[in-house]
């Protein structure tokens, strides 16, 4: 007993005098840090980001919109017929659980969301709904019922209007359908953007006829990738109805401004997710899956480019079929680079900034096959179709 307490003595003057011999190697002026007054975890101080949550089990994503605090999640099945093939749930910020909500009873194949004003100055009140519908059965021979069936002359024109792509009108919390419109001259649909003004944008493949050269009494009916705008009212005030090629609406096609296609800034080749944003110019934020390119077209002049992201020549920063792009409050961008399966950030004049998904998942993947993005000023929602979850990422301080 005497001899282990000893024992111990000895190895505590031990110490101590080991204490004491670096203290005194360290010198005047000198800290030592005792071993409790270590951090456990070095927190990087870079403004990377985060990821905070993973939610999981959520499949069939298809797009995903952070606005006013809430998050819409959007989702697609697939399918034939005429059965609805998505749907629509709100989010709070950082709960997997949809609130309950009058639900979004009028949509049928659902692609994309866009937020928007309501068009009499209240910004940011109105989420829009890319519903791509079926062309084919809209279409369909009604002798045979067969989609692309020419037989007894049938022109395929659109038969089932209500079968035909829409953009729908909500407010945000769901309910009802406030307004809707489609286009019978634009064939198939990809994306959707909204302004504050309330001014939709859909990218699309149209309908064009294009006079013969030599004999502009020829036309050629052809399918061409277009951006159009659509602003509500009649086309000519005091006319009726508003747009000849959207019957049934009380919207009309912008004539003014259209984004046509072509190989430079200000064309597009393949547009698919489109945002409105006011940093670094107003405009839209197209991304062309076709040319790797993001750009920043004006709302005022629509063969106008303010800048292209994606062609820098650095391998490290070229973007490789994106489908999706958001901007914040303060102008950031955030691109889906899907072929890349990452998450990159650039200012508002599209110098890059930084990777978002550096971290992986609460499982340790990583992105696999992200489809959207959207993102405020320090939180960023990522939807990967692959691994069937939304991540949530938050930009340190």
């Amino acid at each position: 007993m005497i001899a282990r307490g000893w024992t111990l003595r000895r190895r505590l003057g031990l110490a101590a005098a080991a204490v004491v011999a670096m203290v005194v190697a360290i010198g005047c002026g000198g800290q030592y840090k005792l071993p409790t007054e270590l951090p456990r975890r070095t927190i990087p101080i870079d403004k990377s980001y985060q990821m905070l949550a993973t939610w999981d089990g959520l499949g069939n994503l298809q797009d995903v919109l952070l606005s006013q605090g809430l998050v819409f999640t959007l989702y697609n099945s697939g399918g034939t017929g005429t059965a609805p093939r998505g749907h629509l749930d709100i989010y709070p910020l950082a709960r997997p659980s949809p609130i309950p909500n009058d639900g979004f009873p009028t949509l049928f194949n659902p692609i994309a969301l866009a937020v928007g004003g309501d068009g009499t100055g209240r910004p940011r009140n109105r989420l829009f709904v890319l519903d791509q519908g079926d062309s084919c059965l809209a279409r369909a021979n009604p002798t045979s019922g067969m989609c692309d069936d020419t037989t007894g002359d049938w022109n395929l024109r659109v038969r089932d209007l209500g079968l035909y792509w829409h953009v729908r009108e909500f407010a945000l919390y769901g309910g009802d359908t406030v307004g809707t419109f489609s286009d019978t001259t634009v064939a198939w649909v990809r994306g959707v953007g909204a302004d504050d003004q309330g001014r939709v944008y859909v990218s699309c493949l149209a309908i064009v006829l294009l006079a013969d050269p030599s004999d502009p009494r020829r036309v050629t009916r052809s399918f061409l990738p277009r951006v159009y705008r659509y602003l509500r009212g009649p086309r000519y005030p005091g006319v009726n109805p508003p747009d000849w090629r959207m019957p049934g609406s009380n919207w009309h096609r912008d004539t003014t401004w259209v984004v046509e296609d072509g190989s430079g800034i200000g064309t597009i080749q393949d547009a698919y997710g489109i945002e409105w944003g006011s940093g670094g110019g107003h405009g839209i934020l197209v991304t062309d899956y076709g040319k790797n390119w993001i750009q920043k077209i004006s709302d005022a002049q629509s063969n106008t480019g303010f800048f292209q992201i994606g062609d820098s020549g650095d391998p490290l920063l070229s973007l490789y079929q994106p489908t999706d792009v958001s901007v914040d409050e303060s102008g950031y961008i955030y691109i889906c680079d899907t072929g890349n399966s990452r998450i990159m950030r650039h200012d508002p004049y599209g110098v890059y900034v930084q990777r978002v998904d550096v971290e992986p998942d609460a499982h340790g993947r990583v992105l696999q096959n992200p489809i959207a993005v959207t993102a405020n000023d320090s939180l960023v929602y990522v939807a990967d179709r692959g691994l069937n979850e939304i991540i949530r990422y938050k930009r340190r301080s």
